[in-house]
């Protein structure tokens, strides 16, 4: 079976697998293709995209949840749009929603160059109405994430 076939049946914990098992040179130019500086960064990246979907997709709260499998942040300055990730005071301790929708937000426009998923996003989160208990930055988000070039048009 050529692979290319056999990439639309796997699961996307597979595929992450797969990618984590490739060779370091094929893995960065794949990497690059998305902007992402590193096979580090993206495998890190799968891994914890393919958590959030499973949560998803089993109607798990994915809200505020605590994410078991992290993404990378980027050094300073590799992705701009993702230098929050660093700034925030418990960076290292962060593994809220809010990364690995970050990084969702960076990663679809390199698959569909048309989406406005980010700005759709951002719109039903400023509408999210806000309780002491609950807010958006129970997600990890920084008090400041509107005005984020990440999640503006």
């Amino acid at each position: 079976m050529p692979v290319w076939a056999l990439t639309e049946i796997l699961e996307l914990g597979h595929l992450s697998v797969l990618y984590r098992g490739m060779n370091q040179q094929d893995a960065e130019e794949i990497a690059l293709a998305f902007g992402v500086p590193t096979k580090r960064i993206m495998t890190s990246w799968l891994a914890s995209l393919n958590y959030v979907r499973n949560v998803a997709a089993h109607h798990a709260r994915l809200f505020n949840r605590k994410l078991q499998y992290a993404p990378a942040r980027p050094k300073a300055g590799q992705i701009s749009v993702l230098d929050h990730l660093r700034e925030e005071p418990a960076a290292k301790g962060g593994f809220g929603t809010d990364k690995a929708l970050a990084v969702i937000a960076y990663l679809l426009p390199s698959i569909d160059p048309g989406t406005d998923w980010s700005q759709q996003l951002a719109a039903l989160l400023r509408e999210f109405p806000a309780s002491q208990a609950l807010r958006v930055e129970s997600m990890g988000a920084p008090l400041d994430w509107a005005s984020l070039d990440l999640w503006r048009s």
